[in-house]
């Protein structure tokens, strides 16, 4: 079985490549004599007929910025495919600056608290640091990878707490009621960090949106990407208006900022991308879920997937947690010819950028921290690759383990 008819990538036979994850093949701990054949990401964007049509449109329209035509399409496709209307949406340059401008348009004081989980991708304290909030780190329950409600319920009453930010776990569904909930009784606001969650949110999906600001990244690494992008979704459209008139330099209807905004905006090329994107979302889902099924089907049973992992939703990455520490399983996937990464690494709080903001005990967050790895997971892979790569873990990880 073939899972995707493009060629397999370039960097096959190569040295692995010393470089961010974020826009290429990367492999963790291995050696420099080691050969990656199986890298853990090949993102894959629209081919180039299919963004062709929308280029020719940007020439003859000669406007390549500042909400041009194919990005009012653009955001009036992306909020049907969730369900919820073009006002609902507000394009960015990138999720983190979604997050950032989120937080910002909830008017908090600068200075206080906003209660996140350490296990997370840096981005996400990079986005509350930004917000001139100051990152508070919560351990995660380790069956649904998110913080308890209770926990931040209980946290969120303190008075020089502004904000919650929660992580969707790789795309994983999470009951946002529940959130909504919590924000009513505290008073704080609850941002929904969604980076991985396009596919989960779609109208039809696991996951409903709710009263509390949402954000999704389309990065090149994402189920549904478009290079660098992001949007932010809000059952307010008043709210959803402020966020993009942050992201235009705080201008509304007139070149006089109302706000101390940025330039969030992206180009009329960008949507282009996007909206090749959709037009091929189906095959591109197809092919997600062909590679979940396929995985579902060979993994050992001693590896704990991401909660509800192939239950009606598809994302672009397969983060799971060994019963062992992970760094003996990355080396034997490397010598082996297999990449692998640390998606979260061992929590923000251990970034030296974060090291000396407030936490709270991180127990769970310390053990996925070392247990967790990322699998090669993109939809070029074929049956025999995955079956390569399910067979090595076999090998190397015990048939029966308790998990943490």
């Amino acid at each position: 079985m073939v899972l995707s008819v493009q060629n397999a990538p370039e960097t096959l036979n190569r040295k692995p490549l010393d470089r961010d994850i974020s826009t290429q093949a990367a492999n963790t701990k291995s050696s420099s004599s080691d050969i990656i054949d199986i890298p853990v990401a090949w993102p894959r964007l629209p081919a180039m007929e299919y963004i062709a049509p929308y280029l020719h449109q940007i020439d003859a329209n000669r406007w390549y910025s500042n909400q041009g035509p194919l990005c009012e399409a653009f955001q009036e496709r992306l909020g049907r495919f969730w369900g919820m209307a073009y006002d609902n949406i507000a394009l960015v340059a990138n999720a983190t600056t979604g997050l950032t401008l989120a937080l910002r348009a909830q008017a908090l004081r600068q200075g206080s608290r906003c209660l996140m989980p350490s296990w997370t991708f840096v981005a996400s304290a990079a986005a509350v640091a930004a917000a001139d909030l100051v990152p508070h780190f919560v351990d995660v329950d380790p069956d649904t990878w998110i913080p308890d409600p209770d926990t931040i319920e209980d946290l969120a009453r303190s008075p020089d707490v502004g904000a919650i930010l929660i992580v969707v776990p790789f795309g994983s569904p999470i009951d946002l009621a529940v959130w909504d909930a919590v924000s009513q009784r505290t008073g704080r606001p609850v941002i929904i960090d969604a980076a991985a969650a396009f596919d989960t949110l779609r109208s039809d999906g696991p996951m409903r949106i709710g009263k509390s600001t949402v954000v999704v990244s389309l990065h090149a690494t994402k189920v549904f990407g478009i290079g660098e992008g992001g949007a932010v979704i809000s059952r307010d459209p008043v709210l959803a208006e402020h966020i993009r008139t942050l992201a235009r330099f705080g201008f509304s209807g007139s070149r006089s900022a109302q706000s101390p905004g940025i330039n969030a905006k992206i180009s009329e090329y960008t949507a282009a991308v996007g909206l090749a994107g959709l037009d091929v979302w189906a095959e591109t889902r197809s092919h997600w879920d062909a590679l979940t099924r396929l995985y579902l089907g060979l993994l050992p049973a001693s590896v704990r997937l991401p909660p509800a992992f192939g239950h009606n939703w598809v994302a672009s990455t397969l983060a799971v947690i060994c019963p062992e520490k992970s760094q003996p399983v990355a080396e034997t996937l490397a010598r082996r010819g297999i990449g692998t990464v640390s998606w979260w690494g061992s929590g923000c709080h251990t970034q030296p950028a974060y090291a000396g903001y407030p936490r709270e005990h991180l127990p769970t967050t310390q053990q996925y921290g070392y247990r967790g790895i990322g699998l090669p997971f993109y939809q070029d892979m074929t049956e025999e690759q995955v079956t390569r790569v399910c067979a090595t873990l076999r090998d190397v990880l015990p048939e029966e383990a308790k998990l943490l």
